[in-house]
């Protein structure tokens, strides 16, 4: 199939003249997947292959077009946002009508749990799904013979911002071929809910528990139908309310025209000290190199200080404080692109009047002191010790009153689907977004201050974001068939489902110390007014007091209660990744403890890597994919083997000599490279099927370096 789908891709491309890029827009997937499917670098999954089967027939006329189009694919679009146009919205819809109360409702996370939209109040639910699921699905007896790939450029995928997902198309592939009739599909860490949006819109039943309050909120909205009419009414019913506060707090004059306009970032630069001669100079002015193209344009990490000559590192500056350097806008002959200028007169009375009076709502913002703990430690070490000084005044002035805007819906569903876009700014409208030339601003799965931020505009922002919900609710969330039941709880205790009750489990667990997750929701949750209970959280966190030893201990004990809930003969799919040899040991030994066989291990593609993936050489990168089974009576546990690890690695890495997997980067000059993450995840998935020991990835790489007679790329 592999061969099949290569060829035929060279086929469409050099018959139609499309490039890699348009055949990837046509087949929903990533550029990358398409270069790497030409180039035999990886294999499409089996759904894959079918659509470029069909896509094949149509653009060719090789035959009727295809109309059997799988649901995994065609449930999850990426087409572009729709166009406004006169008589709509913000948002592209034609609008109902949602009106904001004088009075305030209860904070929202605590009405859904109130109603029962969150949770299992009464059980009234839980007991009805069971008793729908009292006979057991048809199931696969084994697993599918390649591993499944999905990409992240869906609206739904983007719908909320999460650290860690996996595509919900490759989970659907996943569930697709385990279950061959309606059944009952738990996720035991469900994090954002990728694994109910994948078994809904195949109309399966799903039960989706985590500790955290946020995770639970987030997957509740992620597989809550709501009409996005009636969302896009509450979106500019608040907006609309709002816009004095818009124009007040984000107003500026064009440099050329004289005319006012709307700001739509400012960029802040600390203040910092020479390590040398302590002169104080603002960094912006000396850490800026420009290139021929933004894409180009850098923030230097070393640099000549502008009093004594002395070359500096950025990272080794003592901060002092941060301060405004420009703001960026569309006007006049500038309104397809934005421009950035220096502050003006009337930009900096802004900001002084916010300083001053600071005019939040009160009552509707977070002031949650930070705890201790990993990722909480660089925030603390710049002052930003409590939520609310994570937030420029101006943005916290903004953040309060759409807040308060948002309680003061009365239809549950869409003020919960407000609070949902709300949560998904999470650290982009922070103190947290490092300024980049070419726009943006990522979420990522640790706290950091960086020496250049941007501050958005809080309203664009939450536009922007709920228009990308709006296509998610008017695309995969008119598709959902099956019910969703989300559970704040531990994977330790599923004390609400009974034995042999599940058909399925499939789960993205905890990685080890890779985040920290009641850290990293911890912004969230102070929103929210609900914060994890820190003492089932299977993590390696030494301000928990949780080792290596503690955290096996803890995944033991939440794969047991899988097992026990899992009815006989059915599957646990189990996606992890990790870079140390120890934490797969643990995992291992875990899913074996709990009872399961491990039958298959191979990987899942998410088609994009991350940033940490680019530049850090000891990141391993790939996720795995385990197929473990609830025995019968004629399967057997899987035992270790006494191996050299080094005479198998030898021999691994020989046999691979003749094919070895390469990166393509597209997106940066950068040669073409050995794909050691992937021979990782190879060697892992070898090592984990035949029960011998996995080293850790930096080893590995060094290992594969000296017998493969590679330079090093670090």
């Amino acid at each position: 199939m592999a061969i099949e789908s290569t060829s035929l891709l060279t086929q469409i491309r050099r018959r139609t003249k499309l490039s890699q890029a348009q055949l990837a827009h046509l087949l929903n997937t990533s550029l990358v997947s398409v270069n790497k499917w030409e180039r035999g670098a990886a294999q499409p999954s089996p759904q894959q292959a079918q659509h470029i089967v069909a896509l094949h027939r149509q653009l060719l006329g090789a035959g009727e077009a295809d109309q059997t189009r799988p649901a995994p694919a065609d449930a999850f679009e990426s087409r572009g946002s729709r166009k406004r146009h006169p008589g709509q919205g913000v948002l592209g819809s034609t609008l109902a009508r949602v009106s904001l109360s004088a009075a305030t409702y209860a904070p929202v996370f605590k009405r859904l749990v109130q109603t029962g939209t969150l949770g299992l109040r009464g059980h009234n639910e839980l007991d009805e799904l069971l008793r729908s699921h009292s006979e057991p699905a048809k199931t696969a007896n084994n697993p599918p013979e390649v591993g499944m790939s999905g990409g992240k450029n869906t609206y739904t995928y983007d719908a909320h911002t999460y650290h860690t997902k996996v595509p919900p198309q490759a989970i659907a592939e996943i569930i697709d071929h385990y279950l061959h009739s309606k059944g009952l599909v738990l996720d035991p860490f469900a994090g954002s809910g990728m694994t109910g949006v994948a078994a809904s819109v195949l109309g399966h039943d799903s039960i989706l528990v985590d500790l955290s309050p946020a995770a639970t909120f987030i997957a509740n909205r992620f597989t809550a139908q709501v009409d996005p009419n009636a969302f896009e009414a509450g979106v500019e019913a608040v907006l609309s309310a709002l816009d004095w506060l818009r124009k007040k707090l984000y107003t500026t004059v064009c440099r050329e025209c004289g005319k006012e306009t709307e700001i739509r970032y400012t960029v802040w630069s600390y203040k910092v000290l020479c390590t040398h001669c302590f002169h104080e100079f603002l960094l912006w002015d000396v850490c800026r190199s420009y290139g021929r193209t933004v894409r180009e344009h850098k923030i230097l990490t070393e640099f000549p200080c502008p009093a004594c000559g002395a070359e500096l590192k950025k990272s080794r500056l003592t901060r002092t404080v941060a301060e405004p350097v420009e703001v960026g806008y569309k006007c006049c002959g500038s309104r397809q692109q934005e421009v950035t200028r220096p502050l003006g007169d009337c930009d900096l009375q802004i900001i002084k009047e916010l300083e001053l009076t600071r005019p939040f709502a009160e009552g509707f913002y977070p002031t949650d002191p930070l705890p201790d703990g990993v990722n909480l430690r660089q925030p603390k070490k710049h002052g930003l010790d409590q939520l609310d000084k994570f937030y420029t005044p101006r943005n916290l002035t903004a953040m309060s009153h759409i807040w308060r805007a948002i309680h003061r819906v009365e239809a549950l569903d869409v003020a919960a689907h407000l609070a949902y876009v709300f949560t998904s700014l999470y650290q982009r409208v922070t103190r947290l977004s490092e300024f980049r030339f070419w726009g943006g601003s990522g979420n990522t799965a640790n706290f950091n201050v960086p020496f250049i931020f941007d501050e958005p505009n809080v309203f664009l922002t939450f536009e922007r974001k709920a228009r990308t919900i709006q296509d998610h609710l008017a695309t995969t969330g008119r598709k959902y068939r099956g019910k969703v039941l989300t559970v704040v709880g531990t994977a330790t205790s599923l004390g609400c489902l009974p034995d042999n009750s599940v058909d399925l489990v499939f789960t993205d667990p905890p990685f080890g110390a890779n985040i920290n997750y009641s850290e990293m929701n911890f912004l969230w949750e102070g929103w929210l007014d609900a914060h994890t209970d820190q003492t089932d959280e299977a993590i390696i966190n030494h301000f928990q007091g949780k080792g290596l030893f503690e955290y096996q201990n803890l995944m033991t004990r939440s794969l047991k209660e899988s097992f026990r809930v899992l009815r006989p003969g059915r599957w646990l799919i189990l996606v992890f990744m990790n870079s140390s040899g120890a934490v797969w040991s643990a995992l291992r030994n875990a899913v074996l403890d709990a009872g399961f066989v491990i039958k298959k291990v191979d990987s899942l593609d998410k088609q994009h890597a991350t940033f940490k993936q680019f530049v850090s050489a000891n990141t391993a990168g790939l996720d795995l994919v385990l197929h473990c089974l609830k025995p019968g009576t004629n399967d057997t546990p899987l035992s270790s083997r006494n191996v050299d690890t080094q005479d198998e690695l030898t021999s691994f890495l020989n046999e691979r000599q003749t094919q070895l997997p390469t990166n393509v980067f597209l997106h940066v000059d950068r040669a073409e490279e050995i794909d050691f993450r992937k021979l990782y995840g190879d060697w892992t998935a070898q090592c984990l099927a035949r029960g011998t020991q996995v080293i850790d990835f930096a080893e590995f790489r060094r290992v594969a370096l000296d017998l493969l007679n590679e330079p090093s790329q670090e």
